[in-house]
């Protein structure tokens, strides 16, 4: 049995049909839009770190040095957190503010996620209650997120599409330096730093799904993946973790629908039908301190 994801060149209007499970929102620069069940409220199985980088960002902009501010990552932070490889450390880690929002987009990291909340917090900061607001501002009436860590609440394919679209600069240049092997960025033509370019988020995985053997109640969640292709198209996209007949989803399955709906973009926008009316931009940079 195959490992590797059988990615398919499809046509956009055609992966409904293909995978029906995949519920998805499609919004080109050029105004057209594609889209299946994507009203449909799911838990934000990741997504809510694009809503806590927004808040996070927009702190920034009545504080300009914030994101150069310095923090530490403790022993307590790591044992706090349930993802990401800092937690295996031994040591205390300073690192600024910008430099953790970009391995908590990049990657998920938990023990970053818990020092950027404290951080703020010794600050006089609700970064939750921030991030409603953000989430108030933006419209996003299907969207609703009531904790980070562990992170709750719900939202839409449609609604991630408007949150993409509205972006601010710094949450995408965080985005920027993401890879993501499993998500809609996956099948993209190229490979790394050859990829397109793109922004995209750091995946996110029901328990025990790795091993091909989930554990605990799968039926209320999912994976979720967003896209971003500069000057080209935003994408949002979710994948309930159990089939309609209640066996789990695989990874390999996950990837393969996320890589297909991907490259199903890509190529809606760069074929003989839709030429690219705009040039893609390259990706922000990454502001890194010392």
């Amino acid at each position: 049995m195959s490992r590797v994801p059988a990615v398919r060149a499809l046509r956009l209007g055609d992966i409904p049909a293909a995978y029906p499970q995949l519920r998805f929102a499609v919004r080109f620069s050029d105004g057209r839009e594609s889209s299946h069940d994507a009203g449909a409220r799911h838990p934000l199985a990741g997504t809510g770190m694009l809503v806590l980088a927004a808040a996070v960002a927009r702190l920034a902009e009545s504080d300009p040095g914030l994101l150069g501010e310095r923090l530490t990552l403790t022993a307590d932070h790591r044992r706090a957190s349930r993802t990401g490889t800092l937690r295996r450390m031994d040591s205390e880690l300073q690192l600024t503010v910008d430099d953790a929002l970009s391995l908590l987009v990049g990657t998920g990291d938990g023990a970053c996620l818990q020092a950027v909340l404290e951080f703020l917090a010794g600050r006089g900061v609700d970064l939750l209650d921030v991030a409603r607001t953000v989430v108030t501002d933006g419209n996003l009436a299907d969207t609703e997120v009531t904790g980070f860590e562990p992170e709750a609440g719900v939202t839409t394919p449609a609604d991630l599409c408007t949150a993409l679209s509205r972006l601010p600069e710094p949450v995408l240049g965080w985005m920027g330096q993401v890879f993501e092997p499993a998500g809609l960025a996956s099948a993209l033509p190229g490979f790394g730093p050859r990829t397109v370019p793109h922004h995209t988020v750091a995946g996110w995985e029901p328990a025990g799904a790795l091993s091909g053997e989930p554990t605990g109640d799968l039926s209320q969640t999912g994976f979720a993946s967003v896209l971003v292709l500069p000057g080209a198209a935003v994408v949002a996209a979710y994948l309930p973790a159990l089939h309609q007949d209640g066996t789990a989803v695989t990874p390999l399955e996950v990837s393969t629908d996320f890589g297909t709906l991907g490259l199903s973009v890509w190529r809606a926008w760069t074929g003989p039908g839709h030429p690219p009316s705009t040039p893609l931009a390259p990706p922000p940079s990454t502001p890194h301190s010392t």
